[in-house]
């Protein structure tokens, strides 16, 4: 009888699962990339790459304002370590975004800065898509015992539809946080400081139909960023 049981259990879950077919994604890589720059001193802005042991390994770095002392204030984005495989309606991490606070010269930081995120993966092939926000940035004078910086984010974000000849899909880009339910609205870092917390997003898959309008779509951020939010590429087979 135990046997028995065994093989209907098993039947039935293989049965449940053709029935259902559970939507598997598995996200190849995840980059970021720095663009507008608004405000500051523009000619001492400056960009690179560093290795670091989180997620993919190279941090994408912008840095901005006159050096009070010998080093700038910037903001890094490193990519998820990947292959990263959740299932459709997952909540996942993308990647984590780190603030240096450090003496600059009054008036010569930036006040603000887009990030474009993008994504590409294994599975489905040829899946990919970006989302890009704005981080807006107060940088204090240092006077009266008041250093700390702060980077605040968008409230809101707007999903982005993308996908494939077969399956489309829907990205929602959910927020900053230490984890996914505890979302922040600002980053605080203290003078002569390295602060960070993690980008999280949702894909849902959708129909096996096309959407309208047409998948390569301009997609206006809360933030009022407007981007390209995804492309349809050729699907496997």
């Amino acid at each position: 009888m135990r046997v028995l049981f065994k093989v209907f259990c098993s039947s039935l879950l293989v049965l449940i699962l053709s029935a259902s077919p559970l939507y598997a994604l598995i996200l190849g890589s995840v980059t970021g990339e720095w663009i507008n720059p608004e405000g500051g001193y523009q000619p001492a802005l400056s960009y690179s790459d560093g290795a670091v042991s989180y997620g993919s390994g190279i941090e994408h770095r912008v840095w901005f304002g006159v050096a009070a002392n010998s080093e700038q204030s910037g903001l890094g984005f490193t990519g998820v370590g990947t292959p990263y495989a959740f299932e459709s309606g997952d909540v996942f991490e993308l990647g984590r975004l780190r603030h240096l606070n450090s003496p600059t010269l009054i008036g010569s930081s930036i006040t603000g800065v887009d990030l474009l995120v993008s994504m590409s993966f294994i599975d489905p092939e040829g899946l990919a898509g970006q989302v890009g926000f704005t981080l807006s940035l107060t940088n204090t004078p240092n006077i009266n015992s008041v250093s700390d910086d702060f980077v605040f984010f968008p409230t809101s974000f707007a999903p982005v539809v993308f996908g494939t000849d077969s399956v489309w899909y829907t990205f929602e880009l959910l927020g900053l946080g230490p984890d996914p339910y505890n979302l922040v609205s600002s980053l605080q870092t203290p003078e002569g400081s390295l602060n960070n917390t993690y980008l999280w997003g949702r894909i849902t898959a959708g129909d096996a139909v096309k959407p309208v309008p047409e998948p390569v779509m301009l997609i206006l951020f809360g933030s009022g960023f407007l981007v390209l939010a995804g492309a349809r590429i050729r699907a496997k087979g």
